[in-house]
């Protein structure tokens, strides 16, 4: 039985995408409060249906069907008011929305054929944060075509370690989702196949390092291959979106073919933007962030110190070169505190 879903939605699927701790969530209101985009929400499936073509645990017909299916379900639950997010405090909750009486009011509104009309005439975009999606983009200029457009952010190395460490601290916890397997009875992330042996025998700073230092250049060949493919990609660095937020704002219109919000301007108010200094905004602290009153400069010093202390001298400078290839390929100020 060959699986098929030969109608589908017209509407764009605007992904969010980024390893873990880019801040994706920093960037993510502005986007949902654009026209015609929906709430952020965030829905692994996407995530996990990619990884398992990937490791060809899923045939292609089920992975494309499921793909397509769980996306226009999702939209048309959105605009009937069916999953409105109540928790206040979420990245994707009513208190990051700016319209919340509108999404409150849908609750009352008639279901139906008409639904799926609005979506489509009024290209009513779905929007999704996801994580690490592009690493294993295969499926998604096959299974959304054209609709489908992906806005990747990326990070300063150096800024990512306390949030993987402290993520891969807890990363055995049954609250946690990732995909993932178990050498000697340690849980391992599903993409640390080539080094899971140093993994399960190194500290968190390790761990983490190692990670970045795997997962980028595969991310950078994934990227070239999309955009060779057709897919629709917009790569923006956090420097970026914190320091050039006008300049950010304006590549985002262009790309989505969007307006801004009305309110703009108290969507970035919000979120601290723009800022003085990368840490001066704000964070989720279970994955290690702290706002500060450090310079720029003291707190790159700080990070890089932690490096040096909890890190083998190879691996650190296997990781130093990362930090030259990202300040290379996303110019900021950071790069200005560079020597090591």
């Amino acid at each position: 039985m060959q699986l098929e879903k030969l109608r589908t939605f017209n509407n764009d699927i605007i992904f969010i995408d980024g390893l873990w701790g880019t801040g994706k969530s920093v960037v993510s209101p502005i986007i949902s409060g654009m026209a015609g985009v929906e709430k952020a929400k965030i829905e692994g499936i996407y995530e996990y249906i990619s990884w398992l073509y990937y490791f060809e645990k899923i045939d292609f017909d089920g992975a494309q069907w499921m793909l397509q299916t769980y996306a226009d379900c999702s939209q048309y639950n959105n605009v009937i008011g069916r999953e409105v997010n109540l928790r206040w405090s979420d990245d994707t909750g009513l208190g990051n929305t700016p319209d919340r009486l509108a999404y409150l009011f849908r609750l009352f509104k008639d279901d139906g054929d008409l639904v799926v009309d609005q979506i489509n005439d009024k290209n009513l975009a779905l929007c999704v944060m996801s994580h690490m999606l592009m690493l294993t983009p295969e499926l998604l200029k096959r299974s959304y075509r054209d609709r489908v457009k992906v806005v990747e952010v990326v990070r300063h190395p150096l800024y990512m370690i306390e949030h993987f460490a402290s993520y891969l601290d807890r990363f055995d916890s049954p609250r946690e989702f990732t995909m993932s397997y178990y050498v000697e009875g340690i849980k391992v992330p599903w993409f640390a196949q080539e080094f899971e042996n140093r993994f399960i025998n190194s500290n968190s700073i390790e761990r983490a390092i190692l990670c970045i230092i795997k997962l980028y250049p595969w991310l950078e060949v994934k990227l070239r291959a999309a955009e060779a493919s057709g897919l629709s990609l917009l790569e923006l660095s956090f420097e970026q979106i914190v320091f050039q937020t006008d300049d950010t704002l304006r590549k985002l219109s262009q790309y989505l073919g969007r307006d801004h919000h009305p309110r703009v301007a108290s969507i970035l108010k919000r979120q601290l933007l723009p800022r003085d200094e990368v840490l001066s905004g704000k964070g989720h602290r279970k994955y290690g962030w702290r706002q500060t009153k450090a310079t720029e400069s003291k707190t790159y010093e700080r990070l890089m110190r932690l490096v040096l202390d909890h890190c083998q001298a190879e691996l650190g400078n296997d990781f130093f070169r990362l930090i030259d290839w990202y300040n290379s390929k996303y110019p900021s100020i950071l790069g200005d505190y560079a020597s090591h």
